[in-house]
């Protein structure tokens, strides 16, 4: 195997200095919320592409059709180098679901509510 360095003119360096500049998402009423029950995750040069769709089943289980379609509903973008931070995130919030769900049935953890 080879050495991997980085390309010519890419030697770039950190900032000398950093600034903690605090994040916070902004309440966009309008953002439409899209529902999808399908999933596809591709990669190709620096970015991941997700694809989130939308399958509906057949309604008439003997009238089935050889392919069923599923609609893409919105595909997004993301930068490899923050892939692994989402996964994190969607890692974190799956257990502290599924936490949660365990606490609901042993009895012992807040009702939702809706």
């Amino acid at each position: 195997m080879q050495s991997q360095q980085p390309p010519e003119g890419n030697d770039r360096q950190p900032p000398a200095f950093q600034v903690a500049i605090r994040l916070e998402w902004a309440d966009d009423e309008t953002l439409p919320v899209v529902y999808a029950n399908q999933v596809q995750v591709a990669h190709g040069g620096p970015e991941f592409f997700i694809t989130f769709g939308l399958l509906r089943p057949p309604t008439n289980p003997n009238d089935l059709p050889d392919v069923i379609h599923i609609r893409p509903q919105a595909r997004i973008a993301i930068a490899r180098d923050v892939m692994p931070s989402i996964i994190q995130t969607l890692n974190d919030n799956l257990q502290r679901y599924q936490e949660l769900m365990r606490q609901r049935t042993a009895g012992d953890g807040p009702l939702a509510e809706g």
